[in-house]
């Protein structure tokens, strides 16, 4: 993981900025399955937006039930081979560490992932695993700079 960046309430032109800016203007932007959603007023996704700035763009179709495991083991499996840019991706980093499920304590239960500041970046995250799962290891896809934009 080279780098880790998110950013809140800034227009999806700020993100392509720091795309191009950064050295990654041939990125591959994956994006989770509402990334195909239109804008109820102006007809428009994520997807054609970037797409039409000039980048390439792969959406993963709706997981349904359970998305958040499955994004969570394959990350378990994909770990290990996982290196990290230890200046650039500490925000990054430090919302993985604090990602946790929601528990009802009185049942002793999990309620699935809780929602807070480190959600973005860990499902933007897990979302890299399952692309490259479906990509597979062996082919030129798979050796991506993987970069998820994080947006609230």
């Amino acid at each position: 993981m080279l780098n880790y960046y998110e950013a809140v309430g800034q227009p999806l032109a700020a993100h392509a900025t720091w795309l191009r800016d950064n050295g990654y203007s041939k990125a591959l932007c994956v994006l989770p399955h509402d990334g195909a959603m239109h804008d109820k007023v102006y007809q428009v996704t994520y997807e054609s937006s970037l797409r039409e700035a000039g980048f390439s763009v792969e959406v993963i179709t709706n997981m349904g039930a359970g998305a958040a495991y499955m994004r969570i083991e394959a990350l378990r499996r994909l770990f290990p081979q996982i290196w990290f840019n230890e200046s650039t991706t500490e925000p990054g980093r430090d919302a993985l560490g604090w990602y946790h499920e929601k528990r009802d304590e009185l049942r002793q239960i999990g309620l699935g992932p809780a929602h807070d500041w480190s959600s973005h970046a860990a499902d933007a995250f897990g979302l890299m695993a399952v692309h490259k799962a479906q990509v597979g290891t062996g082919s030129p896809a798979a050796k991506l700079t993987y970069k998820s934009l994080a947006t609230a």
